[in-house]
């Protein structure tokens, strides 16, 4: 490259997924010789960002750094700006946040069977904090598994949501693991279940959300690197190379271990294969329940 890139990450600074963003932008900055600037676009359930992207020149200066959840905006919205992830270019992926439902400790319950008790039993709606599509969907499968419902109150991001969680404002709230953690550990928050195969071996008590009764498949997870459409093989796959490059970093890996989020950067070809997979998710979801956010 000849230029700074832009690397634009569709939701607002100080979350999970932007230190994910920023953390890989500095490995390419290394890899590619030229400053990979992250320029955070929020806005319209992640479709500002992706919007931009989606509009700029194939010349590998204008990338996307797509959550899961961007595969689900054109089902849930009528007001996205793609009608599919496909439209892009995929040029990498790397591991995707755990959601998992969290309560403030003074809500008087530890488990799902029993959140969903009191919710039930409550003389007023419980609030659920929300600003991404894919933890709508977290809390949907939860919700009507258990038979109770949960008031959406929508925010711009975790870093605006965790304030009223953490004071009780909000009774309950579906969050990216990294977001909630360190509350957790402060005795703040309780983790209730998370959508995953398999319990995390850095959290070995918290259960899955099939161990809960939550039937449906775990959220399929992942921060997808996207290219403009159109964008040519030549510069896909240098990109794709400096991000594997990048996420063997040991600055990389130590914030992916921060964050308890796994996985190795995915070739252009497994990259698509698995937006693929996470729109059909949501596809089906939608199918289902007839949920939309607009």
């Amino acid at each position: 490259p000849g230029k700074p890139i832009r690397l634009i990450v569709p939701i607002v600074a100080g979350g999970p997924s932007d230190a994910v963003a920023r953390a890989l932008a500095r490995g390419l900055t290394t890899e590619l010789g030229q400053q990979v600037l992250v320029e955070n676009r929020p806005g319209g359930n992640t479709g500002i960002g992706a919007g931009a992207v989606l509009n700029a020149a194939p010349d590998g200066y204008t990338l996307l750094f797509a959550l899961a959840s961007n595969a689900g905006l054109p089902h849930l919205s009528k007001a996205s700006p793609y009608k599919s992830l496909a439209e892009f270019t995929p040029v990498s992926a790397i591991g995707g946040n755990t959601q998992c439902l969290v309560v403030p400790t003074s809500v008087p319950a530890r488990t799902l069977t029993d959140f969903a008790a009191y919710a039930k039993a409550s003389a007023y709606p419980l609030m659920r904090g929300a600003n991404n599509v894919s933890e709508d969907m977290v809390a949907g499968q939860i919700t009507g598994a258990l038979g109770f419902k949960l008031e959406r109150v929508p925010y711009k991001g975790a870093p605006q949501m965790l304030p009223d969680l953490l004071e009780g404002r909000l009774q309950a709230a579906v969050l990216p693991i990294g977001a909630s953690l360190p509350h957790v550990r402060s005795g703040r928050l309780a983790i209730l279940g998370c959508s995953m195969a398999e319990r995390l071996a850095a959290l070995p008590a918290v259960p899955t959300l099939a161990e809960s009764g939550v039937s449906a498949a775990p959220l399929v997870t992942a921060h997808f690197v996207l290219g403009p459409p159109r964008l040519p093989v030549e510069i896909t796959d240098r990109l794709a190379a400096a991000v594997r490059q990048a996420a063997q970093t040991a600055d990389f890996k130590q914030e992916m271990d921060r964050l308890l989020i796994a996985g190795t950067a995915r070739s252009p070809a497994e990259t698509r294969e698995l937006m693929l997979q996470a729109e059909a998710q949501y596809v089906q979801f939608v199918r289902e329940t007839g949920a939309s956010i607009d």
